[in-house]
This record gives C-alpha cells, structure tokens and sequence, in this order.
C-alpha cells in the first residue's frame, strides 16, 4: 500500500510533488491500488476538478466527467458494474477513495518495454546507446520547442545519475517510470 507523507494544514492534505513543489488536497493520499505517483497525481487532479461544491464528493455524473478527462469511456455497462463495486449501497455518490478503487478496475496504460525502446530509439539519433545534450536539443527543436545547448545540457543533467553527461536506456526507463 502507498501512502503519500504530508501532513493536515487549514483543512487540506499538504505533500510534495516529484518536482519537490507543494501541493494541497482537501483529502489524504492513501493507494491501496498500487498506483504510480504520477497515475495518483492524474485522479486526484481528476478528482478534484470534478468535485465542484468542494465537498471531497463526486456524484456519479461527475464520475463520468472525471474519467473522461482520464481518457476512460467505459460502456454503460461497464460503468455502471464498477459503480456497483465502489457504491455497493447506491448512493450514486463516491469520495476520493472510493474513486481510487473505482480507478483500479481500468486499464491505466502503461508503456511496455518494446514501446520504451523504440522511443528510446528515436532519442539516440547515433545508436551509441545513449542520449546526449546535441541529440536532446536537436529532438526538442524538431518538436517545436526551441532549447538551447544549455536547456538541453539541463533536460539530460536531470535523468543522469551516474552523471556522465549522457542519458542511458536505463536512466531513460527510471525517469519515465517515475512519472508515469
């Protein structure tokens, strides 16, 4: 079980993020479901954005809404199965937990090995088996996004723990692990 530290502050939850920035919740993190930090970040901002009296409640209409905005359609029947699991009394009401276990009965994606390869693979423009600061900039660059060779050193510096200046498969799979 995940349990995210953080401590009750005026009525809100208070933890930090990956980037080490504060965030405040009106409930307490706790994953019985074995989320990802990131997958827990996307319900609870889900979540949040749906509870529209601030009450820590979501009616099933807005469940529906909530799990839009995750990229889920479930078929009426679907739904409707899954409510009965989480809402067993039909109260056609759930609270952030209840949400979470709602949560879980979804396939949340994730990327597969031959899928992290091949992006890896689209990095490491030189198949050295690694990505260097040229190759991120000239990626990000191609993407719209003008960065500068020290942006870029930046972007590399980040994943790189053994701090050779160049990102490897493994480092690259740590990262988005970590943020999935």
């Amino acid at each position: 079980m995940n349990t995210t530290t953080g401590h009750w502050e005026g009525g809100e939850f208070v933890t930090c993020g990956a980037g080490g920035y504060e965030i405040r919740l009106r409930y307490e993190i706790f994953d019985p479901c074995g989320f990802r930090s990131g997958q827990l970040k996307e319900i609870a901002w889900a979540f949040e954005v749906s509870d529209i009296l601030e009450d820590g409640i979501i009616s099933a209409k807005e469940v529906r809404r909530a799990l839009a905005r995750l990229g889920e359609d479930p078929s009426d029947k679907e739904f409707l199965k899954v409510m009965n699991i989480v809402d067993p009394n039909a109260h056609g009401t759930v609270d952030f937990q209840k949400f979470v276990k709602l949560m879980s009965h979804f396939d949340r994606s994730m990327l597969t090995e031959n899928e992290l390869i091949n992006a890896f693979k689209i990095f490491d423009k030189d198949q050295s088996g690694s990505i260097d600061a040229i190759e991120m900039q000239d990626l990000m660059n191609k993407l719209g996004f003008k960065v500068s060779p020290l942006e870029a050193h930046e972007l590399i510096c980040e994943a790189d723990d053994d701090q050779s200046g160049e990102v490897t498969y493994s480092e690259f799979v740590t990262k988005i692990l970590e943020n999935q």
